[in-house]
């Protein structure tokens, strides 16, 4: 299988797009994040000012819409999404009208390479590889997770503290850039399922699933959760990642734990800490338990089996809670 080709019906160049552009201060981007996820299509972050220590003190958020807004109106909706957070807009909100090319110019992986645990992330697949790690090229920024993103960082991390044995086939489910299908096809070599219902994050998955040379491996499907046909063939998995939010984690539960083989894993993301009790107790009752919980606060991560199935030999690390 390829990630390479488009399915029928699916956009190949991409649609055009508005961005409007915020300043947030750091404390204030989780509960923005929330706030701001029925009002765009995609949000990317960047860091804007940093402090001595390089702890970012601001932080750049793009909203991103597939059709053009009115600006008054959509003032008056920001107005109501900032309230109480710090954020001063501005008096005449400006929307950047941006072709394709320019948001997959816009999106590219800003800083230096980034460990996490074996893999290394890097922008550039021509530079040197250290013996002992796993290289991921990623030319996608944090809009879909280029790593730098506390929920990315977490789920990775989960990733590589997971099985000796290898999984023989894993969804990343809302796959973004495709950085954890590419992760997990290269560390694991199994053949990943990628999907997301977002077709600009689609095209950069797939470029990015080219980029780094596992086309063969991962299949990159535009589509809703569980929906598409293919998926539901694949199913069951052995391994699931799920980096998205708490809401959408919780309405899918039943059929995320469905998907899961007897003995699978589920790494779940994309949550504040004050939201992990929801979404572990909507799990629970489908009769998965609490393996191990990442903490890179607000943010965290829990990693999920099933109750009374056979456990698979784990690496613990720091950061991690083991049940």
């Amino acid at each position: 299988m390829s990630g390479a080709g488009a399915d029928v019906g699916e956009p190949s160049d991409g649609p055009r797009l508005c961005r409007v552009r915020l300043l947030a201060p750091a404390g204030a981007v989780p509960a923005l994040l929330e706030r701001l996820e029925p009002l765009a299509d995609a949000v990317s972050v960047f860091e804007h000012e940093v402090d001595e220590a390089a702890e970012p003190l601001s932080f750049e958020v793009d909203l991103w819409l597939a059709e053009r807004p009115d600006p008054t109106l959509f003032r008056a909706r920001l107005e109501e999404a900032t309230e109480g957070l710090g954020i001063a807009l501005p008096e005449r909100l400006e929307v950047e009208e941006q072709p394709p090319e320019t948001w997959l110019e816009v999106a590219k992986l800003r800083g230096p390479p980034l460990r996490i645990g074996r893999f290394l992330i890097r922008p550039d697949p021509a530079e040197p590889i250290p013996p002992g790690v796993v290289p991921i090229a990623m030319e996608a920024g944090l809009a879909f997770g280029s790593g730098e993103h506390a929920t990315t960082r977490a789920c990775l991390e989960a990733l590589d503290r997971l099985v000796v044995r290898a999984p023989g086939r894993v969804l990343d489910l809302g796959c973004g850039s495709g950085i954890l299908a590419i992760a997990a096809a290269k560390a694991c070599r199994c053949r990943v399922w990628a999907v997301d219902n977002d077709p600009i994050a689609v095209r950069v998955a797939r470029e990015n699933v080219r980029l780094n040379g596992v086309a063969d491996r991962v299949r990159v499907l535009l589509g809703e959760g569980l929906a598409r046909a293919e998926l539901r063939r694949a199913a069951p998995f052995d391994l699931v990642l799920a980096n998205i939010l708490a809401d959408p984690l919780i309405d899918l539960a039943p059929a995320l734990a469905a998907a899961l083989t007897p003995d699978g894993r589920l790494v779940l993301s994309g949550f504040l800490d004050r939201q992990i009790a929801a979404v572990e107790d909507a799990y629970r009752r489908r009769g998965l338990r609490r393996l191990a919980r990442i903490d890179h606060p607000p943010w965290a991560a829990l990693v999920l089996g099933r109750c009374g199935a056979r456990r698979r030999q784990t690496r613990t690390a720091r950061g991690a809670h083991r049940a």
